[in-house]
């Protein structure tokens, strides 16, 4: 559209009183101060253009309720948008805007707020990425009118396997120290460590976890995004060894896009052997791979050297606070307890003249994200609990996950007296051993057996051996998951959820027997079990055919809840071919995929075999609950017109 034809139309729109304005896509460049004249404007679209600059005309268009201004070429918004205060959607999507006046605070009456595909500064990620407008405006209210400072302070975290020497490196970065005795990390470790970046003093919390496989089920709950991630490796031991592509996944899983920094430690002894490039494509996250010797003090500085480079390069780091939130920090800090009531953490905000509930949550989610405390406020029953120190937390889960009486002769079952044995009374006294049994069942990690006195069991401290009764007899319903990384814990969080349904106490560390049961009647009995190298999670039910469906929908739903919870999880659902257990499975997918197309049957070339494909997915799902899922219609067949007594007309 030329500047002419906008003319005229804004011309006829104004004489006409239109109340809405499409001019979506039109590749115009600009927006003409002509537009002020279109007082009767409620909705006005200008998406898909190639606009650089918003014009003052816009603000006085001051019936707007609805203003899309995506996918331009925007730089800067104009505060004078803050006189628009009747506007409920603002759609600033996929533009080149840096900062978002605080003016804007002053929207009040906005419920959709669109600030993605920008490289926004002045608001923290987190925040942003809520895509919550409250919490945006919340913000951009707080920092004008509060007096503010920097955040300058970021969350470090070192992952890997077990003795790789993620402590001995933490050991030579922070204090040049090296310990060939170093004792291996038993669960987690928080510290301090105070750099110099771009000469501003900034605090690092370095978290440093234990390798050993029991903890890796509890490292979901501390692994966060906008975090810098060291992976540490062993150079004397394969990729595969050093299970590089697991942590990855893992770091990608729960801390998104956080960068990662892969470092090779013990260097002097042998290089370190892995595919540089193909992990960098794979994983772009990745900033540097480095080399280093904690014995030797070799690749230390250049290591240290780019650990201050990424962190310069976080915008969280440099987020600004109001002073009021800082005075709150501190005295979480410097509290002697190890937990305080959230009641008491309210007083405290109060104190320090935050009165406002939604600041309240803010703060304590950026100081759960940055480690500082723990705060469990989304679930049921701990949210109106505590505020507590994460060293309690872990210290506590740790050292019970660590004991070996428990590892070895009770195979994983505790009691209350195993709380008092293992535990500091000073700590821990007794009064808090539910807390923290009641945080362990939060994390999944235990479930409590039906006995008296009671008695709790970590599913991932059950023995490896599989028992010899888990054999399945006659014909049996099969489905399996793949992923491309098996967390730890999603076995053992399936055992904790589905501890009523395990049939005569079968189960191990990485699989469960369960049963189904209608009035005191076993129907079904399946079998579940993981295969952490082959990244596989195999579901088998034998017994009444007409109930087999129904168990499997139970225990999917329980696998999907799970799935749900693990951010950018990649799964795919897997069935076997009947009488064929050898040959590879079909994907589920895209057997429902082929069933939505029309199509009756699968070929399997290999087997020169077709199989119905209605009656193989109905063994999985009702036709129904697949025509529910599918997002094209399923065809029917001539069977089901006639079943739904739908006249047909077979001469045609």
């Amino acid at each position: 559209m030329t500047q002419d034809e906008l003319l005229l139309l804004i011309d006829r729109a104004a004489a006409e009183g239109w109340r809405e304005l499409d001019l979506s896509g039109q590749e115009l460049t600009e927006i003409p101060e002509a537009l002020a004249k279109l007082t009767n404007l409620t909705q006005l679209h200008l998406g898909g253009n190639e606009i650089t600059e918003i014009p003052e005309a816009l603000a006085q268009l001051t019936n707007l309720t609805q203003l899309d201004l995506s996918d331009n070429q925007i730089t800067e918004i104009l505060e004078a948008l803050a006189q628009l205060t009747n506007l409920r959607v603002l759609d600033l999507s996929d533009n080149q805007i840096t900062e978002i006046p605080e003016a804007l605070a002053q929207l009040t009456n906005l419920t959709q707020l669109d600030l993605s595909g920008n490289q926004i500064t002045n608001i923290p990620l987190e925040i942003l990425n809520s895509k919550d407008t409250k919490k945006i405006l919340n913000y951009l209210r707080q920092i004008s009118t509060s007096e503010t400072r920097p955040l300058h302070e970021a969350k470090l975290l070192l992952v890997g396997q077990g003795s790789v020497g993620k402590t001995s490196l933490i050991e030579r970065l922070i204090r040049n120290k090296y310990d060939k005795n170093q004792p291996q990390t038993d669960g987690l470790n928080v510290q301090t460590w105070n750099v110099q970046v771009n000469s501003k003093d900034i605090r690092l919390n370095v978290w440093d976890f234990g390798g050993q496989e029991i903890y890796h089920a509890t490292h979901q709950f501390f692994l966060t995004k906008c975090s810098l991630y060291l992976l540490v490796c062993n150079c004397r031991t394969s990729e595969e060894e050093n299970r590089i592509e697991y942590w990855l996944k893992l770091i990608e899983t729960f801390g998104g896009q956080s960068p990662v920094i892969i470092v090779g430690n013990k260097k002097d002894e042998q290089p370190l052997d892995i595919n540089r490039k193909a992990l960098r494509e794979k994983y772009p996250n990745i900033q540097a791979i480095i080399e280093t010797s904690c014995q030797e003090n070799i690749g230390i500085d250049e290591l240290r050297a780019a650990i201050l480079q990424q962190i310069a390069n976080r915008k969280e780091v440099y987020d600004l606070l109001p002073l009021s939130w800082f005075e709150v920090k501190q005295q979480l800090e410097s509290m002697p307890q190890d937990f305080i009531t959230y009641n008491n953490y309210i007083g405290i905000c109060y104190e320090n003249k935050i009165p406002e509930e939604q600041n309240q949550e803010q703060l304590i989610d950026l100081l759960h994200r940055l480690g500082l405390v723990l705060n469990f406020r989304e679930h049921p029953i701990l949210k109106d609990t505590n505020v507590l120190k994460p060293n309690w937390v872990t210290e506590g889960i740790y050292a019970l996950l660590s004991d070996e009486i428990l590892k070895t002769k009770n195979k994983g079952i505790f009691t209350y007296a195993d709380l008092s044995r293992i535990l500091n009374p000073k700590r821990y006294p007794t009064q808090r051993h539910g807390y923290l049994i009641g945080l362990m069942k939060k994390f999944e990690l235990c479930f409590a057996l039906e006995c008296q006195p009671p008695q709790f069991l970590i599913a991932g401290l059950l023995p490896k051996d599989e028992p010899e009764e888990t054999e399945l007899e006659g014909e049996t319903l099969e489905l399996q998951y793949h992923y491309k990384v098996l967390p730890e814990s999603i076995i053992s969080r399936f055992i904790v959820i589905t501890h009523e349904k395990i049939h005569n106490q079968i189960y191990w560390r990485s699989g469960v027997m369960l049963r189904y049961q209608e009035h005191n009647e076993i129907y079904n009995i399946a079998c579940i079990k993981a295969d952490p190298e082959d990244k596989k999670i195999f579901i088998t039910i034998s017994g009444r055919k007409e109930t087999r469906r129904l168990f499997l929908g139970i225990l999917r739903d329980v696998f999907n809840k799970i799935h749900k919870s693990i951010p950018n999880l990649e799964i795919t659902e897997w069935v076997p071919i009947p009488g064929y257990p050898n040959h590879p499975p079909l994907d589920y997918q895209e057997l429902l995929g082929l069933e939505a197309m029309g199509e009756r049957t699968v070929t399997i070339g290999k087997l020169k075999l077709k199989l119905d494909l209605r009656q193989l997915l109905d063994g999985y799902e009702s036709l129904e609950s697949r025509r529910k899922k599918s997002d094209i219609f399923i065809v029917p067949s001539y069977e089901d017109l006639v079943e739904s007594k739908i006249n047909v007309d077979i001469s045609s």
